[in-house]
């Protein structure tokens, strides 16, 4: 939405002067898409982390199950796993574990290449897990596209609500602004969104 009367700074300061009933609505329509925006964007960040967090917890449930299995087939048949191979996985699931611990947990790293780069040597591990490094670069991938679409909204990027007054404003300025006047507009324009005013 495009705003003719807020702007950058006047969010920053947290409250804005009413000197016209346009001016109230078009601070109004603002918190209501602050407060959407905000929500959204908090959505999207925790359902990123969830994805992050259920995968270091899967690779290392897989590890550890693939050990156990890996041992009682050794038992079984009397086999050994050649040791080049037993290392080559160690090394894939240790630098999985520390690659994504150190950019994605510790520096909060949400870049697509990154991600890509510090999970694939999981592979090393199991081919099964190829899926792990192309599914953080499209989540990354996405998640940059909405944090891209959410930068270039008012308010980016903790979205306050803004106070509005009216102290300093004529009253001839604001004959049609009443509480009343106010909650029968929203009512009628936003029948949906009636309740915000309260």
């Amino acid at each position: 939405m495009e705003y003719k009367y807020l702007t950058r700074e006047l969010i920053e300061k947290g409250n804005v002067n009413i000197t016209s009933p346009d001016m109230f609505e078009e601070a109004r329509q603002y918190n209501i898409e602050a407060v959407r925006n905000y929500k959204k964007r908090y959505l999207i960040k925790i359902a990123f982390g969830l994805w992050i967090a259920a995968q270091v917890i899967y690779v290392l449930f897989c590890a550890f199950n693939s050990i156990e299995m890996q041992v009682s087939y050794d038992r079984a048949t009397d086999t050994k796993v050649p040791v080049w191979r037993a290392a080559l996985a160690a090394f894939g699931v240790l630098a999985y574990f520390g690659l994504m611990f150190w950019f994605a947990f510790h520096h909060g790293s949400r870049d697509k290449k990154v991600l890509f780069l510090a999970s694939l040597p999981v592979i090393a591990f199991s081919l099964y897990f190829v899926g792990i490094p192309l599914g953080n670069y499209v989540i990354a991938y996405l998640y940059e596209r909405s944090e891209d679409y959410f930068s270039k909204q008012l308010g980016y990027p903790s979205f306050p609500r803004i106070v509005t007054n009216a102290v300093f404003s004529s009253t001839d300025n604001l004959k049609d602004l009443s509480y009343d006047s106010i909650r029968e507009k929203a009512q009628r324009d936003h029948p949906d969104r009636g309740d915000f005013l309260g």
